[in-house]
């Protein structure tokens, strides 16, 4: 099963190195991870989507918040979230597939980030899934390259 993990860390030096190890030394594959400044100042929220069962996932947290640096460690899982990925990606823009194309982008709600003589770059939000649909969806366009932010998530409502 799927978990998303928030972990509140200082921003110190290291820190990431010393949270990402503590899941590798349980063998827990980290699928998703995004870094960056929270609303506090000097800390920083870690977002990690990992695979794995629930008790292995607590002892995991326990572990995890008694690290150096480390604020708090939530299961978003277990009060809701809310949840988004961004993906940037470069297709292939044919003239002649170029209406349809286009319409892929809008329906998905997507934006064009660029464009030029060969390629057009979508850019788009949305869940997980979303953002899979939309690759399997342009996939048939010729997929140049693409990056995926990874998910980014706070908790749904007010925090206990």
């Amino acid at each position: 099963m799927r978990h998303t993990i928030s972990c509140i860390v200082k921003n110190r030096p290291g820190v990431l190195a010393r949270v990402a190890k503590s899941f590798a030394d349980r063998r827990i594959n980290i699928h998703s991870l995004a870094v960056n400044e929270s609303e506090e100042e000097d800390v920083s929220r870690i977002t990690i989507v990992i695979e794995g069962e629930k008790n292995q996932l607590e002892a995991l947290a326990v572990e995890t918040a008694m690290l150096e640096d480390v604020v708090r460690v939530e299961d978003l899982d277990r009060s809701g979230f809310l949840d988004r990925e961004l993906v940037l990606v470069k297709v292939n823009a044919k003239p002649e597939d170029l209406p349809r194309l286009m319409q892929v982008i809008e329906v998905m709600h997507a934006n064009v980030a660029a464009m030029d003589t060969e390629t057009i770059t979508a850019e788009m939000t949305g869940t997980e899934d979303k953002i899979t649909a939309f690759l399997r969806l342009l996939r048939p366009f010729g997929i140049r390259e693409y990056a995926r932010s990874g998910r980014v998530a706070v908790s749904a409502g007010v925090r206990p």
